[in-house]
């Protein structure tokens, strides 16, 4: 299995709803009802969505809106981040010498 991750954005409710099995792992709507609140988010104008493949094989999901507000102007605002759960603790971080307050004895 290759790590090199593809980001690609998902055009129209038909190609967001591929992340329905993915998505499925972390929420108990169904189909049917995300494809709803999908199709209601679209029609506002401002949301997208993107999924991370690894060998053709989506292992990560976002939707994502964008706007201009008075005191920052443009923005980008993720909105329900999923990672495959078989990848959630793949890559775990090194330990970089860092005390974080574990508070547990060495």
């Amino acid at each position: 299995m290759s790590d090199e991750v593809i980001i690609r954005e998902l055009v129209g409710l038909d190609q967001t709803m591929t992340i329905f099995p993915l998505y499925s792992q972390v929420s108990r709507l169904s189909e049917a009802v995300v494809c709803q609140r999908l199709s209601a988010m679209f029609a506002q104008s401002n949301y997208r969505c993107i999924a991370a493949y690894i060998d053709e094989r989506m292992v990560g999901a976002s939707g994502f809106w964008t706007g201009t507000q008075l005191w920052c102007g443009k923005y980008v605002e993720a909105d329900n981040v999923v990672v495959d759960s078989a990848l959630r603790s793949r890559h775990r971080r090194q330990d970089d010498g860092v005390d974080r307050g574990g508070g547990g004895a060495d």
